[in-house]
């Protein structure tokens, strides 16, 4: 009976050190959601995305426009909904690539923008981070990007 007892233990202590750490799924709706006034968000009048981003571009530049995803030099600055920034890099240009996964509400947000526009792009949790809390970053949040498209293509 003990025998029992400790394999019943063993695999249960097993299945908790093994089991991925499972969030609950609440994703945002941010046609619903409150903004904080500093962040300049009024998601009635901005353009929604077939994915579900809204943009609207404060600045529209005279450059090349990103047609499609790829890889490209921004400055942006990213913020919670209540307007707590959560990451920025404005200092020198930051090259990403639009073609992971990753970053799939950022680039969704930015196809048809002009090098040397600035856009804002809120986020639904389910394109931005996700369920999970990452970093300062809690799970089903919705976020806004602040972005100005430096270039387009590979440095």
């Amino acid at each position: 009976m003990r025998l029992v007892f400790f394999v019943i233990a063993c695999l249960t202590l097993a299945a908790c050190i093994t089991s991925p750490k499972q969030c609950e799924f609440r994703p945002s709706d941010p046609a619903t959601e409150t903004f904080s006034p500093s962040l300049g968000v009024d998601v009635a009048s901005m353009t929604r995305t077939v994915l579900g981003d809204y943009t609207q571009d404060d600045v529209v530049g005279g450059g090349s426009s990103l047609i499609g995803v790829d890889i490209v030099s921004i400055h942006y600055w990213a913020y919670l909904a209540n307007g707590t920034p959560v990451d920025s890099v404005m200092d020198q240009p930051f090259t990403i690539d639009l073609r992971t996964q990753s970053t799939i509400g950022l680039a969704d947000g930015m196809i048809g923008m002009n090098v040397g526009g600035s856009r804002t792009i809120v986020v639904p949790s389910e394109l931005a981070l996700g369920a999970c809390d990452n970093g300062s970053v809690p799970g089903n949040s919705t976020l806004v990007y602040k972005v100005d498209l430096l270039s387009i293509g590979a440095p």
